[in-house]
């Protein structure tokens, strides 16, 4: 007999793929809430805060003495969606459904210390990579997703060299927990029952590490270029799944009746998944072309079609297919995520109006991980999409800066939703694919 039956754990993780919609894949760029107001636009070689200390060791070099910095990025979402057409006997005209997640506040903390008139040294606090739809648990795209929670916290000391006026490089270890909370439907057949529907919900976490390089070249006083690469960070994530909820026929029923003819199937399991934060290089200049104006640009390159497929393992299920035979179904999988590199690009421009006042502005593109459109599911709603930026800095004191920002990304281009993976029927769209940013922090100098 042959079983079409992928058991929930193997969809359901497709979600650690997820895209918050202000940025591509699960990626978070939101490292600095200053750097925000001109659309991440030559971070790091600017100097206006330490947020170099994550994206350019080297840059530390810009910071005399003893500095902190701390603050947070706020994401809020507009993902509305709207079904059209039909499939497989489901008529989607009319559907509407919005996967927005509660706010989500971004925390960034930095230090940066100079050693002797060459080193410096620094410490990098940030979720770099992090997402969060909802939608309702019983909405008529369910097998597309429901809801996605995922979070990492990097912990990463730096070390910087000023080799001369000119160049300065920096490195440093990145020390990464990872945790995630994903939840999908998953539809099985059985030759007696006909359609099986339960939800699966996965929750796992993990410890790894990474490593960060950087350069920073100053040809001239005031004009600055630099080059920093992160590594891919690998994690084999523990924890458990729960799968529950069955449906027979999109009706629910009786656990007992699917125990019955699924036995080992419902139930809280072991679990655990391999998955990756993707490497990243970028490459960024800062031109202070007066005592007024200083231009930006950012151009950064992630790697996300290393991140080819995820392997889950949540165990197997003995299924009993005839008297005295049996065959065992895995609850796991590897899930193809056909995903592609993307890059982002973005220029900007400081105007210093008083020894007190900055005024910043930026626009950046950034491309979408979506290689083949139909494996792009709801909790995916991952698209292209346009930056556009505004900030400011406030020098409250002699020692005292705050910053101000806040941003507009658009989701533009393709951005259509399929009844299945490798499919092409489609089944809406999404009208809206939208975040709003809003950014403060403080640095202060010792």
């Amino acid at each position: 007999m042959k079983m079409t039956m992928k058991a929930a754990a193997a969809a359901v993780m497709a979600v650690c793929a997820a895209s918050a919609a202000h940025a591509a894949g699960f990626m978070l760029t939101e490292q600095s809430a200053g750097a925000l107001g001109r659309a991440y636009a030559g971070v790091g070689v600017d100097g206006t805060d330490l947020s170099g200390v994550y994206y350019n060791p080297a840059t530390m070099t810009l910071h005399p003495g003893t500095q902190i910095q701390a603050g947070f990025v706020a994401v809020g979402l507009d993902l509305a969606f709207e079904g059209s057409g039909s499939a497989n006997g489901v008529n989607y005209d009319g559907v509407t459904e919005n996967g927005q997640y509660n706010t989500q506040a971004i925390p960034h903390g930095y230090i940066s210390h100079q050693l002797n008139d060459s080193m410096w040294i620094g410490l990098a606090m940030t979720v770099p990579f992090g997402m969060g739809t909802e939608y309702d648990d019983n909405w008529e795209l369910s097998n597309r997703g429901i809801s996605a929670e995922v979070l990492t916290f990097d912990f990463n000391p730096n070390l910087a060299w000023k080799v001369s006026d000119k160049l300065s490089i920096g490195a440093g270890v990145s020390i990464q927990y990872a945790a995630a909370d994903l939840k999908k439907r998953t539809d099985m057949s059985h030759p007696n029952l006909g359609r099986v529907s339960v939800d699966g919900e996965i929750d796992a976490d993990s410890w790894a590490w990474g490593f960060n390089v950087g350069l920073m070249w100053s040809p001239l006083e005031n004009l600055r270029f630099g080059l920093s690469y992160r590594s891919q960070v690998s994690h084999h994530a523990d924890g458990d799944l729960e799968i529950d909820n069955p449906r027979l026929n999109g009706r629910p029923v009786d656990p007992g009746m699917v125990n019955g003819a699924l036995p080992g199937v419902l139930g809280t399991y072991d679990a655990s998944a391999s998955l990756s934060a993707p490497a990243w290089a970028m490459a960024t200049a800062a031109w202070d072309v007066n005592e007024l104006l200083s231009l930006y640009a950012t151009f950064r390159w992630t790697d996300w079609s290393s991140f080819e497929e995820l392997e889950i393992d949540g165990g197997t299920a003995t299924i009993p297919v005839a008297p005295g035979m049996s065959v065992s179904v895995p609850r796991g999988d590897t899930i193809k995520n056909h995903w592609q590199d993307t890059y982002l690009f973005s220029v900007g421009a400081d105007l210093r109006f008083t020894n007190w006042w900055t005024f910043r502005a930026g626009i950046g593109y950034e491309t979408s991980v979506i290689d083949e459109e139909s494996y792009r599911t709801a909790i995916i709603p991952d698209a292209d999409r346009l930056w556009l930026a505004l900030g400011s800095s406030f020098q409250a004191t002699k020692n005292m800066q705050i910053d101000v920002s806040a941003a507009w990304l658009h989701g533009v281009g393709e951005r259509d939703l399929y009844d299945a993976e490798d499919s092409n029927k489609k089944i809406g769209r999404f009208e809206d694919l939208d975040a709003y940013l809003f950014g403060v922090q403080l640095v202060y100098k010792f």
